[in-house]
């Protein structure tokens, strides 16, 4: 697979977020018994950085085309032939109908998930449906990616996100892991869990402010319900990270989520969650099925 990039071929773009200078290709590539596998291709704009822009500026052969000059207001399109249009491109191969959805543009609406609606449809669904989660056992176990792990320990592994470029602290983004296979999202948390939750914010937390140099502050830890992949894990961003997932129907805080279980063993066997839901995804269409069925309709 190692020239993937030349036999590949380019059938969509999936997702193209102009705001986060973000976009998602689907491909196909044909193996050579002739098989066609297919393939996403994840390519995100990297941040700047000042050496870059000097670099940019300065240099003779530099193309400014002015769009518009108004009293003090300058405008210029720079086609630009230097690190500042570096791309981190990631790779999923081969690529399966649920990667296809899960990096296409969604139309969302918010949903209630009561526990009956999670133990009677969400989890059959989710158990039946999910992205299988091969790749987060391979890190845990200790059998792929050694390389990257940054802090380890007998209950927590912590890397970085695929996606960060591991240079802009204001997209910072690590990940850390549960090792432990039967924990599969924050409906599984209990008071038991308490001391590994406290562990893994504490340490991981004092260990981001020591090595990037930042303020324990600014740093923002969350879990995302529902989550991308079931096997429990937290996010680490700066609170200058926008883009990772934390807005309020999402995202929810590691310390809020250890408060209401020391006020409630089984709080998140009982709460019920409300979270946005891709309109197109069988899962949405079981929920209002569900409750057109409750209210009577």
């Amino acid at each position: 697979m190692g020239d993937w990039n030349k036999n590949i071929k380019l059938l969509r773009i999936l997702n193209n977020d102009h705001e986060s200078k973000f976009a998602t290709i689907e491909g196909e590539i044909e193996e050579n018994e002739g098989e066609k596998k297919s393939a996403v291709l994840i390519l995100e704009k990297t941040p700047f950085q000042l050496d870059d822009v000097v670099k940019l500026i300065k240099d003779n052969e530099q193309q400014f085309k002015v769009d518009f000059i108004n009293d003090i207001y300058h405008k210029y399109t720079v086609e630009a032939r230097s690190t500042c249009n570096d791309i981190k491109l990631a790779f999923v191969y081969p690529a399966t109908p649920l990667h296809i959805k899960k990096y296409s543009k969604k139309q969302t609406c918010l949903i209630s998930e009561t526990n009956h609606c999670y133990e009677t449809i969400v989890r059959p669904y989710i158990e039946k449906n999910q992205l299988n989660p091969q790749w987060v056992h391979n890190i845990v176990d200790g059998k792929s990616e050694r390389e990257r792990i940054l802090l380890e320990t007998d209950e927590f592994i912590v890397l970085p996100d695929i996606m960060w470029d591991g240079k802009a602290m204001e997209s910072l983004h690590l990940l850390g892991f549960i090792k432990t296979h039967h924990i599969h999202s924050i409906r599984d948390l209990k008071s038991e869990h308490i001391p590994i939750l406290e562990s893994l914010l504490e340490k991981t937390t004092n260990f981001i402010s020591s090595k990037y140099d930042i303020s324990p502050k600014t740093i923002r830890a969350f879990f995302h319900y529902p989550p991308t992949f079931y096997h429990l894990h937290i996010h680490f961003t700066t609170l200058a990270n926008r883009i990772c997932g934390c807005e309020v129907e999402r995202a929810h805080l590691v310390q809020d989520v250890i408060d209401h279980l020391k006020l409630k063993i089984d709080y998140y066997q009982t709460k019920t969650f409300y979270y946005k839901i891709d309109i197109n995804d069988p899962l949405y269409k079981l929920l209002e099925e569900n409750e057109q069925t409750k209210n009577g309709q």
